[in-house]
């Protein structure tokens, strides 16, 4: 279940996301023990699978104009609080460009920066950068969605301010 999680994270649907993580897991039970380390190459895979399928092709543009997140209901989340709280960290998710996104799904598995500088072949100095850049853009999309519902509650839904004499 954490394996199709990390692939929605990464912008899948949850309907992709199983579709993914079931073709590699079908390849590679095969050779399970041959693999160093399992989860790693699994999320790797996964995400490869993903990136790389037919579906997500095709609908790349609309999908890169829209974020093509899917809400906590659809991915069949049982437990109601857990789906609000996927839901809040997808919505945000969406803000970040793809590679913070990659970044991020493999920050929110408990992958430290040198493993997915590893992992992803890349300098984790960039990912690093990421990282931050990522916290960085969400910890400000947070606050001023706070800001937002603080000023609807003072407000109050529908509150009109009167600016003009009688």
């Amino acid at each position: 279940m954490s394996l199709v999680r990390f692939v929605v994270t990464l912008g899948a649907t949850w309907e992709e996301a199983e579709d993914a993580v079931g073709d590699v897991l079908a390849e590679l039970l095969p050779r399970w023990n041959q693999i160093r380390s399992p989860r790693a190459y699994c999320r790797k895979a996964s995400e490869r699978a993903y990136v790389n399928s037919e579906v997500r092709l095709r609908k790349a543009p609309e999908a890169a104009v829209r974020g093509h997140w899917t809400s906590a209901a659809q991915q069949g989340a049982t437990d109601a609080y857990e789906g609000l709280e996927q839901e809040y960290a997808l919505r945000h998710l969406r803000l970040l460009n793809q590679e913070q996104r990659r970044v991020m799904a493999y920050v929110f598995d408990g992958y430290q920066p040198d493993e997915i500088a590893a992992l992803l072949d890349k300098n984790p100095g960039t990912v690093r950068s990421n990282i931050r850049h990522a916290r960085k853009r969400l910890k400000t999309a947070i606050i001023a969605e706070r800001e937002r519902e603080l000023s609807e509650t003072t407000n109050g839904p529908g509150t009109q301010t009167h600016l003009g004499g009688s």
